[in-house]
């Protein structure tokens, strides 16, 4: 298994439940990934990891640059991985990835040794859309920043299509993507993200306060915008339909967003409600969400020119503990189809309906001290990473 960063923060769940049910079927799993400068070595008792880093932090941009524009670091993981292990025992390459890296390292080694190969996608460069963002800036000019992300995407997306085109199997995680990536090769599969059901499930936990909350990367509020949500909470606590005292509005964010996200709350008025802090760990994620009364799933409108098939694992996390899903704003799109499906909550595509479902949210809490979905069980399966390592455990048996 070839893929990009495998720890948190930049965390691969899809590639770490994968390995735990494959092992538990009789596969022996090698884990080959990137590590982020300052992250630990990633262990795990269900696979061998070997990591590599090549960024540091101390990296320049020109060495940025080579690895964009002469695939550096994909040739530098290449001799990593036939450093390590010899690739002809292996019976199947499979390559996970966000992006680009690392699918030339697979299409080579595969070529090289014969090996059939799956890639799955988790995101791709045309679903940002013209939303798309470089988070490395490279000089003191937009302009020329700009410049450059579009000439690194194009070549990138290149790149990409090639290896897709000789891939045995594609995987990818909605039914847009799907759509798209099948110009490249037909034998493309939908598998969603998910939630693993030993990390994430229902448990009923009575709470002093009502608790809307959001766990997880912002980006930039083009992306995942939450102002239907704080505009609602402002607006319910100016008409006196909650208490200021009773409720609770907590971000744990990456820490670049939290100026932008605290600005937010002063401008609707909600600062006195609102707790924001840094990422917590995976350990206190299920306790987070287990004390909140609502998670909330932040997401824009799709649109031509905008973003398309966002389908966060936050939301998945949100399913399997049965906490009532907010969407904000309403993507109209992928995300509203499987909440509906599910039941797992609204996708609001205004605020008098964020509104609402805030209200009658507070209401059951009032009356229970805790909130749980009633979601759709047998849909909720559906995105179970246990049926889902299931499925591409048949995928790999037909492509070897």
């Amino acid at each position: 298994i070839l893929t990009d960063e495998l720890a948190p923060p930049a965390f691969a769940p899809r590639v770490v439940s994968l390995c735990k049910y494959l092992s538990e079927n009789n596969w022996q799993c090698t884990v080959f990934s990137d590590r982020m400068a300052d992250v630990s070595e990633y262990q795990s008792r269900y696979a061998q990891v070997v990591q590599m880093q090549y960024y540091t932090k101390q990296s320049g941009r020109w060495k940025y640059i080579a690895d964009k524009v002469l695939n550096r670091r994909e040739k530098q993981f290449q001799h990593f991985v036939e450093n390590n292990v010899s690739v002809a025992q292996f019976d199947l390459i499979f390559c996970s990835t966000c992006y680009y890296f690392p699918l030339s390292t697979t299409l080579r080694l595969a070529q090289k040794y014969h090996k059939p190969f799956v890639v799955d996608l988790r995101d791709i460069a045309e679903q940002w859309g013209n939303t798309s963002f470089m988070t490395r800036s490279l000089t003191r000019f937009s302009f020329i920043d700009n410049l450059a992300k579009r000439l690194f995407n194009r070549l990138n997306i290149i790149r990409r299509n090639n290896v897709l085109k000789k891939a045995n199997a594609v995987v990818t995680i909605s039914p847009w993507h799907q759509k798209l990536l099948s110009r490249q090769n037909r034998n493309t599969h939908l598998i969603y993200n998910g939630f693993d059901p030993t990390d994430f499930y229902p448990l009923d936990i009575k709470s002093d306060k009502f608790v809307i909350s959001y766990a997880g990367k912002i980006y930039n509020t083009q992306l995942r915008d939450p102002r239907f949500a704080m505009q609602a909470l402002s607006e319910l606590l100016k008409e006196q339909k909650i208490d200021a005292g009773k409720v609770a509005l907590s971000f744990r964010i990456d820490k670049d967003s939290i100026d932008e996200v605290r600005s937010l709350t002063e401008f609707y008025h909600i600062d006195n409600i609102a707790d924001i802090d840094t990422y917590i760990s995976k350990t206190e994620l299920l306790s987070f969400m287990h004390q909140s009364s609502i998670c909330l799933v932040l997401t824009q409108k799709s649109t031509p020119e905008g973003t398309h098939g966002m389908m966060g694992t936050k939301f998945f996390e949100a399913l399997g503990t049965e906490k009532p899903v907010l969407c904000v704003r309403n993507d109209e799109e992928c995300m509203e189809q499987v909440i509906n499906l599910t039941n797992a909550g609204i996708a609001a595509s205004n605020v008098e309906q964020a509104k609402q479902f805030i209200l009658d949210k507070y209401s059951e809490w009032k009356q229970q001290g805790f909130t749980h979905q009633r979601v759709n069980n047998a849909e909720q399966q559906l995105f179970s990473r246990l049926t889902q390592s299931a499925q591409l455990e048949q995928l790999f048996l037909s492509v070897v």
